[in-house]
C-alpha cells in the first residue's frame, strides 16, 4: 500500500512539472487512440484488417492504439476515412 501511495505522488509530481502543451499533445493522442480502438470495436475491424485497409503495417497501428503517437494530419485524415468517422474537429476561427 506505501509503495502505491508513492507511485501516486511521483507521478503527481510528474504532472505537476510537465509543460502544459506537452501535456495536451499526450490527453489528444490518448483520446485519439481511445476513438480508433473503440471504432474497430463497433465496426469489428481486427488491428490486422485495419492496418491493411490504412496500407501500413499492424505494427503503426498498435502504435496507434497504444496511444502517445504524434498523428500527422494526414494520417489523422485518412483514419478518419477509412474509418468513417470523425477523429477531430477544427471549427474555423471567422472574423
Amino acid at each position: 500500500m506505501k509503495q502505491a501511495t508513492e507511485t501516486t505522488k511521483l507521478f503527481q509530481q510528474v504532472l505537476e512539472t510537465t509543460p502544459k502543451d506537452i501535456a495536451q499533445q499526450v490527453e489528444w493522442s490518448y483520446t485519439i487512440a481511445d476513438k480508433i480502438d473503440a471504432r474497430l470495436h463497433q465496426l469489428g475491424i481486427s488491428q490486422k484488417e485495419f492496418a491493411k485497409r490504412m496500407g501500413t503495417s499492424e505494427a503503426a497501428v498498435s502504435r496507434w492504439i497504444g496511444g502517445g503517437q504524434n498523428f500527422t494530419l494526414s494520417t489523422l485524415a485518412k483514419i478518419s476515412h477509412v474509418l468513417n468517422t470523425p477523429l477531430i474537429s477544427v471549427t474555423p476561427d471567422i472574423h
